[in-house]
């Protein structure tokens, strides 16, 4: 009998430890498909002895697992939403972890919206003429960072959804391969264009850096809210990505050849 008490005990308690040593980031789809983690999360020292596990999701999609309890970590693009998510006090901890821009993709035939000399320019040129502009609509930080476009030149776009305006509700890959194939136009983040293979004739008509910036926040989930979690590894890693070292391992992060990422 006593036996049997050990070995039910083993196998009860086995798994509990097992997920004790997991960490689970919830994280925006562009970070995981610029390669960034694969390249970054190796070098966290304790790497092989923790299993880290990463829910690429858009930013909306993140933070509604985050709140449930379904993630330790959450790296987001959405300040507005990041700000809210922890006055709510499902924050214990946030960090502004790093920055890229945003472009505006589209036909290199294209030889107006290029002459664009601000987003809202090549945005209202756009409606004008009634060009086809794919939306990711799929409540991911690119989708906020569009919307927040049209809202400042008092247009709302789905309007006249399923006509020029044309809402995927997929993530940023599945959403220029539409693009590509309508000739149309698209808001990316840079680092999901430069990884994107399907480019045909398409290519960046407008950037500007400071006017398109996209933060990336990094929150540590509160996890007095959160017994679940194990905190200690989360902290560690959280407190790991928000060193100096692994800024600079960001800093160094390339793309053909290209910067991806930037520190403040």
């Amino acid at each position: 009998m006593l036996k049997h008490i050990y070995f039910i005990l083993f196998i009860i308690l086995v798994p509990i430890n097992a997920l004790s040593e997991s960490i689970i980031i919830q994280s925006t789809t562009s970070t995981r498909d610029s390669g960034l983690y694969k390249y970054l999360l190796p070098k966290y020292p304790y790497y092989n002895d923790i299993n880290i596990k990463v829910i690429a999701v858009g930013t909306g999609q993140a933070i509604k697992n985050a709140e449930n309890c379904d993630g330790n970590i959450l790296i987001v693009h959405d300040r507005n939403r990041e700000l809210e998510f922890m006055s709510r006090g499902f924050g214990a901890m946030r960090h502004e972890l790093m920055y890229n821009d945003y472009v505006l993709i589209g036909p290199s035939s294209d030889n107006e919206i290029s002459k664009s000399n601000s987003i809202t320019n090549a945005f209202l040129r756009i409606y004008d003429k009634k060009y086809n502009f794919i939306s990711r609509s799929d409540s991911s930080g690119t989708h906020s960072a569009e919307l927040a476009i049209w809202n400042k030149l008092s247009i709302n776009p789905r309007a006249d959804s399923g006509k020029w305006y044309l809402e995927s509700g997929q993530g940023m890959g599945p959403s220029l391969n539409i693009a590509v194939a309508l000739n149309g136009y698209i808001l990316s983040d840079r680092s999901s264009w430069l990884r994107f293979r399907n480019k045909r004739n398409h290519e960046i008509l407008y950037e500007n850096r400071q006017e398109l910036k996209n933060n990336y926040g990094m929150i540590l989930v509160n996890h007095d809210r959160c017994l679940n979690l194990n905190y200690k590894y989360a902290s560690d890693l959280y407190n790991w990505l928000s060193s100096d070292i692994a800024a600079d391992h960001i800093k160094k992060y390339r793309l053909n050849n290209e910067p991806v990422f930037y520190i403040d």
